[in-house]
C-alpha cells in the first residue's frame, strides 16, 4: 500500500472551469476574469464525479459455427455528470449557473432569456420588482452557438502532499465542450440550519484523461512523524 502512495480518499478533489463564457466571468466579491471564476468554484465545489467510461455495442452473427451472436464495441459513449456547489449568502453559485443556462437561450438580442439584476434591495423591494413590468409573452427563444456557451471542465483527483491537501494529483479528467443543461431544485425548509447547496447536471462532447504517477517520488515524500511527542 505504501509503495503506491497510500490509500486514496474521496474528499480530495479540485474542479476548474477553463475559459467559461466571456459574459459570465464576473464573480461578485472576487476577481474579475477567468481566474476569479475558476478559483471561486474550486473553493465552493462540494460534490463532483469522475466520469464513467462506456461504449455502445453491436452484434455480429456467424463468426464461428454454433457460437450465436458476438458483441463488439463500435462507439464511445459519454454520459452526463453532476456537480454540486455550496452557496454563499449572495447565492453566487446559483446565480452563475442560472445565468449560464439563460445565456444559452439568449440568442435573440431583443428578447433574451437573461434575468434582471439589482443591488442592495430589501425583500419588500424585491417583491415590488416582481410585480413590475413583465417581458412580452410572445417573445422568441433563440439559441447561441455551442462555441459561445460551452467550456472545458477539469476534474482532478488529489491526495495529501507535503505542503497541502491537494499536492498530489494522480489523474485529471478533462471534459471538452461542457455546459449545464439542468439545475436541480433547491429544497428550502424551516428547521435546523445547514448550508444551501445547488446541484447542476453537465453535458459534454467527450473527455480525455491526463495521468500522473505519484508513487515514491522524493518531491511527494512526507517525513514520518512520531506517534508521541519527543521527551523534553
Amino acid at each position: 500500500m505504501a509503495a503506491n502512495g497510500g490509500m486514496s480518499f474521496s474528499n480530495n478533489f479540485v474542479v476548474k472551469f477553463i475559459n467559461p463564457p466571456a459574459g459570465l466571468t464576473f464573480i461578485p466579491g472576487g476577481d474579475q476574469g477567468v481566474s476569479g471564476t475558476s478559483d471561486y468554484f474550486e473553493m465552493f465545489c462540494s460534490e463532483a464525479q469522475l466520469p464513467n467510461t462506456n461504449s455502445a455495442q453491436g452484434q455480429t452473427n456467424g463468426v464461428y459455427v454454433g457460437s450465436g451472436s458476438v458483441s463488439y464495441p463500435h462507439t464511445r459513449v459519454y454520459t452526463e455528470i453532476q456537480l454540486g456547489f455550496m452557496c454563499d449568502a449572495n447565492m453566487t453559485a446559483l446565480k452563475f449557473l442560472q445565468d449560464w443556462l439563460d445565456f444559452i437561450f439568449s440568442g435573440d438580442k431583443n428578447y433574451g432569456e437573461m434575468g434582471l439584476n439589482f443591488a442592495g434591495k430589501l425583500e419588500s423591494e424585491m417583491a415590488t420588482a416582481a410585480h413590475g413590468p413583465k417581458k412580452v409573452e410572445n417573445r422568441s427563444v433563440r439559441l447561441k452557438y455551442r462555441d459561445e456557451y460551452a467550456c472545458d471542465i477539469a476534474i482532478t483527483k488529489t491526495e495529501t502532499g507535503p505542503s497541502s491537501t491537494t499536492d498530489r494529483a494522480p489523474i485529471t479528467y478533462l471534459l471538452e465542450q461542457a455546459y449545464p443543461y439542468a439545475i436541480d431544485a433547491i429544497p428550502l425548509q424551516f428547521g435546523s440550519s445547514q448550508i444551501t447547496q445547488v446541484t447542476a447536471q453537465f453535458s459534454y462532447m467527450r473527455h480525455h484523461i491526463i495521468k500522473n504517477d505519484v508513487r515514491n517520488d522524493k518531491i511527494w515524500w512526507i517525513p514520518p512523524a512520531p506517534i508521541l511527542p519527543p521527551p523534553t
